[in-house]
């Protein structure tokens, strides 16, 4: 787990004021890697990299890595768990290694098998190959992103970094907000797929690599997997074996490590099958549990029931108040890289910061919902014919809309009316509009020059266009796995895998998921819907792969629970501050949202008459980035 800076001259030699510039953007990548800090130059290009030591803790490991022809450099961030299969296969082939390192692996691979090498890969990464020959420079992305790459290709150069902040402190050239792009943010509650806060720079997507010489810059998809693809008629006796089968590989690869591994272990049914699996690889582990004031937020119970016949688990329990909340939220909005609208974030950085103290590796359970149907709109496709139909719609949601739906986690009425939020609309916009902040007019009201973003029935013109598009490849599969591959694809990556990756590496902890190896997604992908959502029981599958490891009810018949703290309740209260602070937002926002309108869903969710957490959170979120960067101005429209 490491952070990376890049600069490729596409015209002249790195002069050397550029140089120190390169050198200054590493350092902003410093929490990414406290163990060491590499350097590497040509004459038109800079490598930099900074260690977070994990796998052969020796400088042997030490990267910018160079093959020992001299020809190709290799930077990455992340880990290959199955490095030591793949070390004997190259050296089988003759290769000779002087490391133990996954890197020197990997850069190998790179030499031998070219892009191919990537297929063969199981991990979490994402780098840059650099051919001093060809002068060509290959970047790459793991399967489903969990680790970030930020590019910027203009006219002379081309630059590449872990974290968007790196690209930012590049100075020598105006950066401009995009606005198209702020208006998606609010509406989602994070920046999806390649988008950015900032105009011309970009997320490589999950799965895709880039390659940039001479002859301009070439994109391609080296791997993707989609729920419905080599759909397999299998009992359910037969698909928990194969989980419980690919599941303990992918915990037993995920387990290596020269440093100490704990487990997060929240009480769902995700964690404990991490950590029911892995107890039975490596005895005598720790698992790590955050326990919340509000009892409506808790899970720590259902941790200590979890563990309690267990006398090889070493359980630690970090107690998260409003007070402890209040001090990460600051931390938070501080030091951010990118406006990202989840309250999870701040608990995921509190656990982080707890955690490290005691391992520097820890395993999680995501990837799980996504996979294998975890997520309430599962259980919306089932009504969505019925409710489609009905003839009283708009009534039945003013209706709902009048109501109070109170501060809980997730109430009924909260979850309805987000439900109804999505009805009417197009087929590809429902599942946008669904998740969405706000309901189409809301937006519309919200941010006025939107003009006909928020259509409910314009795809080629929506502000989720780029989802209708993608959607649009499934419309031939059923509603469940089209609904799956919005997740897979767009909330995963650059939402759970996001503050999953920034709130550890903040406190350079690492965090491996063992549900999402490349065999188990496509295990996953390849099963019947009945097997992920029988009957309106949703993960089936891991439910009764628990009940058969001997788990009571209480932990597989559970509900989701989310991984946050209650916010809704606590802008009333502890962080009212952080509401009253956001004062007129068309001044901050590039006159982008209505300060009216703000301002009534402000007074609507002070008041207890609607529960607005999500949108006044994201302009909460932007508002403490933006004046961290006070000289961004927005891009013209």
């Amino acid at each position: 787990m490491c952070g990376f800076f890049g600069w490729l001259s596409l015209q002249d030699d790195l002069s050397q004021h550029q140089r120190s510039l390169c050198v200054r953007s590493l350092t902003t990548l410093i929490h990414r890697g406290p163990d060491s800090e590499g350097q590497w130059n040509g004459d038109r290009i800079y490598l930099g990299h900074r260690r977070l030591s994990i796998i052969d803790l020796s400088d042997d490991a030490a990267q910018p890595m160079m093959d020992d022809t001299g020809r190709y450099v290799l930077v990455f961030n992340g880990e290959i768990y199955n490095y030591i299969e793949l070390r004997a296969e190259l050296e089988s082939l003759g290769e000779k290694f002087h490391s133990n390192s996954d890197t020197e692996v990997l850069l190998i691979a790179f030499r031998r098998w070219g892009k191919a090498a990537l297929t063969r890969l199981n991990g979490m990464f994402s780098g840059a190959f650099f051919d001093k020959v060809k002068h060509q420079l290959f970047l790459f992305r793991d399967n489903l992103g969990q680790k970030p790459l930020y590019f910027c290709g203009q006219s002379d150069r081309f630059l590449f970094a872990s974290e968007l902040r790196a690209l930012l402190d590049i100075d020598d050239r105006n950066w401009f907000i995009d606005r198209h792009s702020f208006r998606s943010y609010l509406a989602n509650g994070y920046y999806h797929l390649d988008t950015t806060p900032i105009v011309g720079i970009k997320k490589l997507l999950p799965g895709c690599w880039i390659e940039v010489d001479q002859a301009g810059i070439r994109e391609g998809v080296w791997w993707r997997s989609t729920p419905g693809d080599g759909l397999c008629d299998m009992s359910l006796d037969e698909g928990v074996y194969k989980f419980d089968h690919l599941f303990k590989s992918s915990c037993e690869l995920a387990l290596r490590s020269d440093v100490p591994v704990g487990i997060f272990l929240s009480g769902g049914i995700d964690s404990t099958l991490v950590l029911d699996t892995c107890l039975s690889l490596k005895p005598n582990i720790n698992a790590f549990t955050i326990s919340m004031g509000e009892s409506d937020y808790d899970e720590s119970k259902k941790a200590l029931n979890i563990v309690k016949n267990s006398a090889s688990v070493n359980h630690l329990i970090f107690k998260l108040n409003d007070e402890a909340v209040k001090d990460e939220v600051v931390n938070f909005l501080c030091d951010m890289d990118e406006p990202h609208g989840d309250p999870g974030f701040v608990n995921a950085l509190f656990l982080s910061r707890m955690v490290k103290e005691y391992v520097a590796v820890a395993l999680s359970g995501d990837g799980a919902d996504e996979l294998f149907y975890g997520y309430l709109p599962f259980k919306g496709l089932s009504i969505e014919p019925f409710v489609q139909a009905l003839p009283g719609i708009k009534l039945l949601k003013s209706f709902i809309n009048q109501l109070h739906p109170g501060d809980g986690y997730a109430g009924l009425l909260f979850k309805a009316r987000a439900y109804l939020q999505a009805f009417p609309s197009a087929s590809n916009l429902k599942i946008p509009f669904w998740l969405a902040t706000l309901s189409a007019e809301e937006l519309t009201m919200l941010l006025p020059n939107s003009k006909n973003e928020f259509n409910r029935f314009n795809e080629k013109e929506s502000q989720f266009k780029d989802i209708a598009y993608l959607l649009s490849n499934m419309n031939n599969h059923t509603s469940a796995q089209k609904m799956a591959y919005y997740y897979q694809q767009v909330f995963l990556p650059e939402f759970i895998c996001h503050h999953t990756d920034r709130a550890a590496m903040q406190h350079s902890l690492e965090v491996r998921s063992p549900f999402l190896s490349p065999e188990l997604i496509t295990f996953a992908n390849s099963l019947p819907d009945s097997l992920k959502n029988n009957r309106f029981e949703l993960k089936h599958i891991l439910r009764e792969s628990l009940r058969r490891r001997g788990y009571s009810k209480l932990i597989s018949n559970q509900a989701k629970q989310g991984f946050t703290f209650p916010i809704a309740r606590w802008l009333k209260t502890s962080l009212r501050p952080l509401v009253d602070d956001l004062g007129d937002a068309s001044d901050w926002t590039g006159g982008e949202v209505d300060k009216e309108y703000v301002s009534l869903l402000c007074q609507d969710h002070l008041s207890g008459r609607a529960n607005n957490f999500r949108i006044i959170y994201n302009l909460i979120v932007f508002y403490a980035w933006r004046k961290r960067y006070p000289k961004l101005e927005f891009s013209n429209l």
